[in-house]
């Protein structure tokens, strides 16, 4: 399983940089906007256990390019110090948009597409005369600085050079299956039984993937689909693309023309280097006329909108040969276009039955009398987890003490932060998690607090309390809201998840990171996934998980708010810990798929 990299929190200092936000995340590494001397760089973590001899690969290739068009390496170094259990790699800030999100929003022109492919292929040109490959050549792993619209190639993680030693066993190096050119994909049908057999990406593997970047700018789509991955591969070798000004009326001929150049089938068929690829862009802008300045794509607008009855007529207009698709800003719909129906349901913790209950626990406390708090309470033996320096296995073993037993609790402090969690305990085969039946001491905690405030309140005799306001907002990690949609989870939707997997209890939390356990299965997520993030300790107990790992070691970004069982955003704090680091709370909780954290 692969949790998240590195979880810093803004303000967190690595190697001298204050951490302000995340940037992006990988399965490997995690990128960050920090500052240094009131200027901004790139902050690439890389945990080292896993990423091995990869991250010297990376800082090699950077030495080696010095190009306006390649991201800048500032600097190298390992943290924490004394005991590194991370590389760090300072590079240039792009201020600005990755190209798929740029294309997106700006839904640009011809002339401004091939401007920016100009760029990548003047990177590439560069890159390829040092003798390096960079391997991943896709939309994601170009910048557009919004200064000034310049394209900058950056992530040269699986990246290559003259001489270098090889790191991988598989039969095909690291890279994007969806930007493999024909030659890896037809060397893999023919080697893929023979023991030892490497393919060797050369100079015109980056080219093919340059093509199909560049197809999907002037067209929307990619040049190859399938049914199945089999299906793909096949499309990769043997069919020919329908030609980009074919596919979309707008796009000139000479833009069309590089393209289809670059998807030839062969590589001796290909255009030779990234050189001629210069050359030929900057012929073509030279001779393009008026007819490259209109956007390429129809914009979205009310003009564009698709209710229920309308879907034939959109069918027929999706289907339209030479269509062009739709790029642009969306309008947000208005109340009187939200569908009504076919509508979704979502899980829901019942609000407002659960406030109807504690409202009527309220006024039924301020009539006890007062000999009522020594009632007997018929509860459970609760479990408190207590912070630790051991690890996480040696917890595991901790024997219980007392009537509160002590269980596993790992709360690594904000600057060790790769192992996201609070809490491991061993989990069960068939967890079985209670999650509306808490014990009665819960129930009265809560009914408690709520009677003494109301009772403040009414009397004006106690101290004004400590107030801690919420968290800030916070984007979502890059790609999330996509990795959750692809999965069936929408904007909105909540589900159940634990702390720990065992009968509900009350245990100690830290700020920092943090772990909770998915219960059942949600959507495209099954039961158990693991939900890594961290802890915000105020008045309540935020937590912001920014990372799924499934119990079959998937891992993808998600923005997931922890929410209370009874559906409030954080966690209440329990009696017994008031400190602004850490905290006592319930351990069954709720998640919500948001867009962005409050």
């Amino acid at each position: 399983m692969r949790p998240p990299p590195a979880i810093l929190v803004p303000g967190a200092e690595v190697l001298g940089y204050a951490v302000e936000r995340q940037l992006g995340q990988g399965g490997f590494s995690t990128v960050y906007l920090a500052h240094n001397g009131g200027k901004p760089f790139a902050l690439k973590l890389l945990h080292l256990p896993r990423v091995g001899e990869r991250v010297e690969r990376e800082v090699s290739i950077l030495l080696k390019l010095r190009h306006p068009h390649v991201v800048g390496l500032q600097g190298y170094g390992l943290w924490p110090p004394g005991e590194p259990r991370f590389a760090v790699i300072v590079m240039e800030y792009v201020d600005g948009r990755r190209l798929d999100v740029w294309a997106d929003e700006e839904n640009p022109s011809a002339r401004q597409v091939a401007r920016v492919m100009l760029d990548v292929a003047r990177a590439l040109a560069a890159t390829h005369a040092a003798g390096v490959l960079h391997r991943d050549v896709k939309e994601a792993n170009v910048m557009v600085r919004a200064s000034d619209g310049l394209a900058k190639l950056v992530d040269f993680g699986i990246g290559d050079y003259t001489g270098a030693r090889g790191l991988t066993e598989d039969i095909l190096p690291p890279g994007t299956p969806e930007y493999r050119a024909p030659e890896a994909w037809r060397y893999f049908r023919q080697h893929a039984r023979i023991p030892g057999a490497r393919y060797v990406a050369s100079a015109p593997d980056d080219l093919w993937a340059l093509g199909v970047v560049l197809y999907w700018l002037l067209t929307g789509r990619k040049p190859f689909d399938g049914e199945d991955d089999a299906g793909f591969i096949e499309a990769v070798l043997t069919q020919k693309p329908t030609s980009p000004c074919e596919e979309n009326e707008r796009v000139p001929h000479a833009l069309s023309d590089v393209c289809m150049r670059l998807l030839e089938k062969t590589s001796e068929a290909r255009t030779p280097n990234a050189l001629a690829v210069v050359t030929t862009l900057e012929e073509a802008l030279r001779s393009a006329d008026a007819e490259w300045d209109v956007p390429l794509c129809d914009a979205f607008g009310e003009d564009t909108a698709t209710t229920e009855g309308q879907q034939d007529s959109f069918e027929k207009w999706r289907n339209r040969p030479r269509h062009r698709p739709r790029r642009g800003v969306r309008a947000p719909p208005s109340r009187a276009e939200a569908p009504t129906t076919q509508v979704k349901p979502r899980r829901s913790f019942r609000v407002w039955a659960v406030m109807r209950m504690v409202l009527a626990l309220v006024a039924a406390v301020a009539l006890l009398p007062r000999g009522a708090e020594r009632f007997p309470e018929a509860v459970t033996p609760r479990q408190e987890v207590a912070p630790t320096d051991k690890s996480p296995q040696s917890d595991r073993a901790a024997a219980p003490n007392g009537p509160e037993a002590t269980a596993a609790a790992v709360a690594l402090p904000a600057t060790h932060q790769e192992v996201a969690a609070t809490v491991t305990t061993q989990t069960p085969e068939t967890p079985s998690i209670p999650l509306s039946s808490k014990p009665a001491r819960k129930v009265r905690s809560v009914m408690t607090r709520a009677a003494g405030t109301a009772a403040c309140t009414a009397l004006m005799a106690c101290p004004g309390p400590q107030v801690r306001p919420p968290p800030p907002p916070e984007p979502c990690p890059i790609g999330a809201v996509k990795a959750m949609n692809a999965r069936s989870i929408r904007i909105g939707d909540t589900h159940g998840a634990v702390f720990v997997f065992s009968n509900p209890q009350i245990i100690s939390v830290h700020e920092g990171p943090a772990r909770l356990i998915l219960v059942g299965p949600w959507e495209g997520l099954p039961s158990k996934t693991e939900l890594s993030g961290r802890l915000i300790m105020r008045d309540r107990v935020y937590g912001r998980l920014t990372w799924a790992t499934t119990p079959d070691g998937d891992s993808f970004p998600v923005c997931l708010e922890v929410l209370a069982e009874e559906g409030d955003r954080g966690m209440a704090r329990e009696p017994g810990d008031d400190s602004p680091t850490s905290a006592r709370i319930y351990t069954t909780a709720g998640v919500k798929a948001v867009r962005e954290f409050e």
